[in-house]
């Protein structure tokens, strides 16, 4: 009886640190089937078609159907002919961890 509580105590302090490993892995794997590239730690690359656009952003659908929101805010983005819906672009931008599925853009680019 004196070694259950150890022994349980230690089963549970492996388990504990086996289920914190590294995911980076599977994170990789997601960016590829999600239609986008990662360049490194926080800036991604993706390529679509834009479906709507507002005056801080814009979301695209990737080749994937992945569907983007890419801010523009408090960014100089200087497109030639301007953001019209249906136009396809090159984006890299970078994955905010404070905002969900708010994505900053730092680079984009029409392509014709």
């Amino acid at each position: 009886m004196k070694l259950t509580k150890p022994f349980l105590f230690v089963s549970i302090i492996l388990l504990g640190c086996a289920s914190c490993k590294n995911k980076a892995g599977t994170m990789e794997q997601e960016n590829a089937e999600l239609g986008t590239e990662e360049i490194n730690d926080s800036v991604h690359q993706a390529q679509g078609i834009v479906m709507d656009a507002t005056m801080n952003g814009f979301t695209m659908v990737t080749s994937k159907k992945d569907t983007l929101y890419i801010s523009t805010m408090d960014r100089n983005i200087a497109l030639e002919k301007g953001l019209l819906i249906g136009d396809t672009l090159e984006v890299s931008y970078t994955i905010t961890e404070d905002e969900p599925g708010i994505n900053i853009a730092s680079a984009i680019t029409k392509i014709h």
